[in-house]
C-alpha cells in the first residue's frame, strides 16, 4: 500500500511540474497562479500544497528538473564523442528541447524574469540543491554569473538564470576541447580566446529559436551557426572532422 501511495504521489508531482512549466512558459512567473496550475494538473490546491509549499518552490523545482535534463543530455553526448562534437550535438538537443519541452522553455523564462528568487538554493543558476547532480557531466558545478560573490572559472560573468547553466556547460566543453587539442592555440594560452564568442553565440540560440520554427529550420540554424564558428576554432584542415548537422540517431 505504501508503494502504491508513493507511486501516486510521484505521478501527481510530475503532473504539477508539467503544468507549472506550461503556465510559467505561457504566462510568466507573475502571471501564473497556483489555482490555474492545480487545475491544469487535475488536482486540488491542497494536493499542490502537499508537494510544494509556494509558487516559488514550484518554480525552483521546474528549473531544477530542466537543469537535470540539460546536464544529462550533455553528459551522455560527452561520453559518446569528442568534446567539441558533443557541444555541437548539445546545441541540436537544446534546439529540439526548445521546440518540444515546456520545462526547458519555462526555465529560460524564469531565469530571465527578475520578479522571483528561490531562496532554497535550487533557483536559477544556484548550482545547488536538486538541480545539481554531483558529477553529472559537463557543467555540474555552480553556474556562472549567479549568486552573490560567485565566480566563474571561464570568465563569463554576465549570464544569469538558465543561460548561466548553459553557458557553464558550454565553457566546460570548450575547455575539454582545448585540453584535447581540438582548438587552435595552446591549451595554456592566457585569456578566453574565442570562448566568449562561442558561449555568447550558444546562449543566443534560445533567442534565435524562440519564434516557434519547425524542427528542420531549428536544425538548419544550429548547423549554420557552427558552419561559421568551426573555421575560427579548429586548426586548418580539421573542419571536415566535425558534423554540424544533427546526429541521425543521437544519444537519449
Amino acid at each position: 500500500m505504501d508503494q502504491v501511495r508513493q507511486e501516486k504521489a510521484r505521478r501527481t508531482r510530475g503532473r504539477l511540474l508539467e503544468a507549472g512549466a506550461e503556465l510559467f512558459d505561457r504566462s510568466g512567473y507573475a502571471g501564473a497562479t497556483l489555482g490555474e496550475i492545480a487545475a491544469a494538473a487535475g488536482v486540488t490546491k491542497g494536493a499542490l500544497y502537499f508537494h510544494f509549499t509556494s509558487k516559488e518552490e514550484l518554480a525552483g523545482a521546474v528549473f531544477a528538473q530542466a537543469e537535470r535534463s540539460l546536464r544529462a543530455a550533455c553528459g551522455s553526448r560527452r561520453t559518446a564523442t569528442s568534446p567539441l562534437q558533443a557541444l555541437i550535438d548539445a546545441g541540436h538537443w537544446l534546439a529540439d528541447a526548445l521546440g518540444s519541452d515546456p520545462l526547458i522553455r519555462a526555465a529560460f523564462r524564469l531565469g530571465r524574469e527578475g520578479d522571483w528568487q528561490c531562496t532554497g538554493g535550487s533557483g536559477p543558476g544556484s548550482g545547488a540543491g536538486p538541480g545539481s547532480d554531483s558529477g553529472a557531466g559537463p557543467g555540474s558545478g555552480p553556474a556562472p554569473g549567479s549568486g552573490p560573490g560567485s565566480t566563474d572559472p571561464h570568465g563569463f560573468h554576465d549570464f544569469h538564470g538558465f543561460h548561466a547553466v548553459w553557458a557553464g556547460i558550454t565553457g566546460d566543453l570548450l575547455a575539454a576541447a582545448r585540453r584535447a587539442g581540438e582548438l587552435r592555440g595552446r591549451p595554456d594560452a592566457p585569456g578566453p580566446g574565442p570562448d566568449t564568442l562561442v558561449v555568447t553565440a550558444a546562449c543566443g540560440l534560445e533567442v534565435v529559436l524562440a519564434d516557434g520554427c519547425p524542427p528542420e529550420e531549428r536544425a538548419r540554424r544550429v548547423g549554420a551557426l557552427w558552419d561559421w564558428l568551426l573555421p575560427c576554432l579548429v586548426p586548418p584542415g580539421a573542419v571536415g572532422a566535425y558534423r554540424t548537422g544533427p546526429p541521425a540517431l543521437g544519444p537519449a
